[in-house]
């Protein structure tokens, strides 16, 4: 079955798989107005900043079997029915795996580590990895096998586009979507991967559709 994912500004992504609707990050942004009549089956927040949620949008997204997974300081904030989850976690759905990975800077404050998480998700065979707001760090090296890898680049609180480099020549994902680049131009990581032709960079704007087989 064909895998959609749908860039819907900064960190939000739209990822429909065997038959699920997700969203990662889901906040407003200037970018792109989101149609948000479909209701999702997960929902994924990496962190508590408010550029990577917002409230009402997620109670906008949320049907009666949504399953919504946030770190602690988030899941607080949205009730009960949150599944709280740390780094390390893993978790089972129809047709589907959550692995939770760590995200934090290493010579930054904006992100400690313990704040906020990533995300692996295996699907119909492929695995999409939600960064989440982090730097170039350790952990990338033991993800295993990634095909999509939605990696921050906008560098100051996140990788720059150096460390987004580094980051896709360890993970050594099949394709590469820079997200949260703020003024930074998705093809600035395309030239510094021109040697690594099995790593793809697909330069998305708010609103493109990435399908995958």
């Amino acid at each position: 079955m064909v895998i959609e994912i749908k860039w819907l500004g900064h960190a939000w992504f739209q990822v429909k798989a065997s038959g699920k609707n997700m969203h990662f990050d889901p906040a407003p942004n200037k970018h792109y107005d989101p149609d948000l009549s479909e209701k999702a089956d997960l929902i994924f927040i990496s962190h508590g900043h408010m550029d990577h949620w917002h409230h009402d949008t997620i109670r906008t997204l949320q049907g009666p079997t949504t399953m919504v997974l946030a770190p602690k300081k988030v899941a607080g904030k949205l009730g009960p029915e949150t599944n709280m989850v740390a780094e390390g976690d893993r978790l089972d759905f129809v047709n589907g795996e959550i692995r939770v990975v760590p995200a934090y800077n290493i010579r930054k404050l904006f992100h400690r580590r313990g704040m906020g998480v990533g995300y692996l998700v295996t699907v119909e065979g492929k695995t999409i990895y939600h960064a989440g707001d982090t730097d170039f760090i350790p952990e990338m090296s033991t993800f295993g096998k990634v095909d999509v890898a939605l990696l921050p680049m906008g560098g100051t609180y996140t990788m720059d586009v150096g460390e987004a480099a580094q980051a896709a020549r360890t993970i050594r994902p099949g394709m590469v979507v820079p997200m949260h680049n703020l003024r930074t131009e998705p093809q600035e990581l395309a030239k510094l991967l021109a040697n690594e032709p099995q790593i793809k960079v697909a330069a998305m704007k708010p609103g493109d559709v990435l399908r995958l087989d």
